[in-house]
């Protein structure tokens, strides 16, 4: 799955860079409070938000029996809203008993009926237990262990509005009226809200589907459609529809979708599948042509890691559909991925850059889980990173493969790896390997620590062995386990015996330890460094038995004309270094940690930045490296902002993107945290329009022909740096081109530089009248179903930018509970945009505090969004009164749904609160 969480999918844009929906990513979802208990221990005291105890014992279904086969017939009624099914199960009896327990969550059961050999026992007893999301039927008779029994349950379900399960998603049809379609998500456990079933990942069945549906729409399953007729003793106009019988799979990765489709489809070239692979790409009728970059990736993909894993893919076809309601990015349901449709969809006329880029990875992300999360499943969802780890690295890895120009390993070392690297910098963090006991917690570890940390340990791991023998011990582990299922044991095993290294010796650390290390660097004598490790807090207070962890740390220690391998594997070594030479660690940044270097060793590092080559800092990477652990061991107090702003000083003449990206980011969030302060702020702003008012005036507005896609992006940094500083070059005409789009010329504004031109436009008003029109305009770009569907989206995003008036705050703070202007899965945005504005923060959470349980609700079935919401509106608090109050509010709500994403916001709200204590005197005296 790709999730919606600011801090794990790449499809929106912040501060013109390329951002995770900051909440994950980019938009939404999962974070799961599972620590050990004396982790637990050790974060509450810190005066934060108190949880229940929480239990490591799995919350599964007796072994009494077991699903080998289902047969699921069901009949939707898009009027109504509700739905008639059956299902026949083939069980095999593991223990004698009477009682067959299995999952069903808010779905009636009219009768449940076993056959054994030639009779049949209906149930004497049927019992749900709403806690356990279990439905227990007693029969009459015991079922002996060793038999196989057929067990018929006839049921009516609700297609619900709350995107999970089997539910309903409304569009507006070609004569502008409200109509629905009928879509599923099952992960992680909504299967059950479909149909009675055993909803576990190890529990794997195959299944035959049938729709009974009206003549007119297009019904999709997993597999192919063996007979479409139309159905028997129908009042309706209904047609039924069979599908083959999918492979042995999970029953989180069903699925079935109903509505008026069209699409587009091509066909692979068949070069390592051993034959062509039929693709489709399912839209809502006139929207299919947008769908042709998914598809033509989505081709080569196949062709790719058919080729990449030596295995073919498994099923006849394969569908992409994009979905209007959907809480996460995408589902991997095996062979018909669902989307979001601003992740699937992409006009090369009209869509911004960062969406082309973003649909092809998350095509290729979901096309990576046909073989890691379908073929072979995590054994449980402690494995979760299994699925979502590898699928992240390995989606990069296939679209370096198709787009070298996009430099994507560069983007990975400085945009995704530092999201982990942020995350798990934080107490309220987690292993990548987590316990997870209850499924209605599964949810929470949908974050950057499976997905980015993941993705990370990967990438860190195949920079160790190197690619080839990495992806053999891949094809391995992958024939070992097919159709089966897996633990992460299983991984380190088969990549050991390819590679003839105990992998897991070391890697361990790196999954099942939350945290990663800061290394201190400092001379020790003429030739020697002295390199110490300890585990990094963001707070920068370790405590007693929080740093016991020692992890293998490959160093790469990049010097004048060469790179020393060493690694680090106690708490303290020396190495052997030139003397009296500039050095550089984590060459590349290929591994997971921050770099702590000595005054001495800082000041080589930034003479090597006034160099006209940068000297051993030539690779952009490692540029990026340097100002993001300045940036963040500022935060914690290993080092300080005075230092970091003196080094971003010697980024003037920098020109790649992603370094600038970096500093952005770093830059931003210090703007963030000394907004308000009246000598500091001006000064922070000077430092921003140096570096890139330049820069914007050199790359002009318009793209050059011929100009490379990355060289658009920097545009639109420097272009949105210059004018949110106060650039008054870029904010003059960023106001007449924005004046001269909104009254039809949409050719001023390229489709890349819209969403600068928005923000700057609502931040740089000169009075509310003009604020008040700004907003209005962009809201009814939102509304404007003329404009691509990421325009639509990237409007909304920026309507809480940099507002300022009480009355323009007012309506925005509105949105949040308007369910007719927008819908559920955007409505989190607000508090992203709202809660990073220190004109709207206070206001924002008086809103918040109002109407928790309006917010709640609205959120009831979404709390990846709640979650991400909350951690978003908190994040960027500064003082301790507002952090007590919030803590005092929460105390008297049940926040185990959301607490990771609570307890990451307070923890750093804290931060910056320490922050602006400790270096406060010293930034009057900068700005001075």
């Amino acid at each position: 799955m790709t999730t919606e969480d600011p801090d794990q999918t790449i499809l929106v844009e912040k501060n013109g860079i390329e951002a995770k929906d900051e909440t994950s990513p980019i938009w939404t979802r999962y974070a799961l409070w599972l620590l050990v208990p004396i982790m637990l221990a050790l974060y509450f005291s810190q005066e934060s938000i108190v949880l229940a105890d929480i239990k490591h014992e799995r919350q599964v279904l007796p072994a009494l029996v077991k699903p080998v086969h289902y047969d699921l017939n069901l009949t939707p009624d898009l009027n109504n809203f509700v739905y008639d099914g059956s299902v026949k199960v083939s069980l095999q009896v593991l223990n004698d008993t009477s009682i067959i327990v299995l999952n069903a969550n808010e779905l009636t059961i009219d009768t449940a009926i076993v056959f054994v050999n030639n009779t049949s026992l209906s149930a004497i007893d049927i019992q749900f237990d709403n806690k356990t999301d279990q439905v227990s039927l007693t029969f009459g008779e015991t079922l002996v262990k060793g038999l196989g029994v057929q067990l018929l349950i006839e049921f009516q379900g609700v297609l619900n509005d709350h995107m999970s399960g089997f539910y309903r998603s409304s569009f507006k049809n070609s004569n502008g009226s409200t109509s629905y379609l009928a879509t599923t998500q099952f992960e992680a456990t909504d299967a059950r809200r479909a149909f009675p079933c055993w909803d576990e990942p190890s529990l794997k069945a195959t299944f035959d589907v049938t729709l009974n549906v009206p003549s007119d729409l297009t019904a999709l399953s997993n597999m192919d459609i063996i007979s479409d007729t139309p159905a028997a003793k129908s009042p309706l106009d209904l047609k039924t529809v069979k599908y083959a019988t999918t492979p042995l799979m999970s029953t989180y990765l069903l699925a079935f979708i109903v509505g008026p489709f069209e699409y587009i489809e091509g066909f692979t070239t068949g070069e390592y599948n051993g034959r062509p692979i039929k693709t489709r790409v399912y839209t809502l009728p006139g929207l299919s042509n947008q769908g042709r970059h998914a598809l033509n990736v989505a081709m080569e993909t196949l062709e790719y890691f058919a080729k990449v894993f030596d295995l073919p893919y498994p099923l006849p076809k394969l569908d992409m559909v994009a979905i209007p309601d959907f809480d996460a990015g995408a589902m991997e349901n095996w062979g018909l991925v669902t989307f979001r449709t601003t992740a699937l969809l992409y006009d090369e006329k009209n869509s911004a850059f960062i969406y082309k880029r973003s649909t092809a990875y998350t095509v290729a992300h979901e096309l990576a889980h046909q073989w890691f999360g379908n073929l072979v499943t995590m054994e449980w969802w402690d494995h979760l990173w299994l699925n979502e780890g590898f699928a992240t690295w390995v989606g990069w890895f296939a679209i370096d493969h198709i787009f070298p120009d996009w430099q994507v390993w560069t983007m990975f070392a400085t945009q995704n790896m530092q999201d982990a690297l942020n995350l798990d910098g934080l107490r309220s963090s987690h292993p990548v390997e987590v316990a997870v006991s209850n499924p209605s917690e599964i949810h929470q570890i949908f974050d950057s620590i499976s997905y980015l940390k993941g993705a990370s340990v990967i990438r860190m791991v195949n920079s160790w062995l190197t690619t080839q023998t990495f992806l053999k011990g891949i094809h391995s582990y992958l024939n070992q386990h097919r159709l089966s299922n897996a633990a992460t044991n299983d991984l380190w095993s088969a990549l050991s015996e390819t590679a003839g290294k105990n992998v897991s010796e070391f890697m361990n650390t790196w999954t099942q330890k939350t945290g990663y290390p800061v290394v201190n660097v400092q001379l020790n004598g003429k030739n020697q460094i002295l390199v110490t490790q300890a585990r990094y807090l963001l707070t920068g207070d370790l405590g007693k038995g929080e740093d016991d962890t020692t992890w293998w740390v490959p160093l790469r220690v990049k010097v004048p004309e060469q790179v020393l391998d060493y690694t680090l594997k106690e708490k303290s070594q020396t190495f052997v270094v030139p003397d009296n030479t500039p050095l550089k660690l984590n060459q590349g940044q290929t591994s997971l940690y921050r770099v702590n270097y000595s005054k001495e060793l800082m000041t080589r590092l930034i003479n090597e930045l006034k160099k006209p080559d940068n000297g051993i800092l030539s690779e952009p990477t490692d540029r990026a490296g340097i100002i993001s652990d300045l940036g963040i061991l500022s935060r914690s107090g290993e080092q300080n902002t005075v230092i970091f702003l003196s080094a971003a000083t010697e980024f003037k003449n920098e020109k790649n993107y992603f370094v600038l990206a970096e500093l952005t980011k770093q830059l931003s969030h210090v703007i963030s945290l000394w907004e308000g302060f009246g000598t500091i702020e001006p000064r922070i702003n000077k430092i921003r329009r140096d570096i890139y008012a330049p820069l914007a005036k050199e790359l002009g507005w318009e793209s050059k022909q011929g100009e490379a896609e990355l060289d658009k992006l920097l545009r639109v940094l420097a272009i949105s740096e210059a004018g949110l500083s106060g650039d008054e070059n870029v904010i003059a005409e960023t106001k007449n081109r924005f004046e001269k789009f909104i009254n039809g010329d949409h050719s001023v504004v390229s489709p890349d530089l819209r969403y600068t031109v928005f923000k700057i436009s609502l931040k740089q008003a000169s009075n509310e009248e003009e604020e008040n029109k700004v907003w209005e305009s962009v809201f009814a770009i939102y509304s404007d179903e003329s404009f691509p569907i990421d325009q639509n989206i990237i409007a909304l995003q920026s309507l809480g930018t940099g507002i300022k008036y009480p009355s323009v705050i007012t309506k925005t703070l509105n949105l949040i509970l308007d369910d007719k202007r927008v819908r559920t899965q955007d409505a989190w945005m607000f508090f992203k945009a709202l809660g990073n504005n220190n004109n709207s923060r206070e206001l924002l959470i008086k809103f918040f505090e109002s109407n928790y349980e309006k917010i709640y609700q609205r959120f009831s079935k979404s709390m990846g969004s709640l979650g991400n919401a909350i951690n978003s509106m908190i994040s960027d608090i500064n003082d301790a009164n507002t952090i007590r109050e919030l803590e005092s509010f929460f105390s008297s709500k049940d926040v185990k749904e959301y607490s990771r994403s609570l307890n990451s916001g307070l923890e750093k709200a804290k931060v910056n609160a320490a922050q602006i204590q400790r270096e406060h005197n010293d930034m009057i005296k900068w700005a001075k």
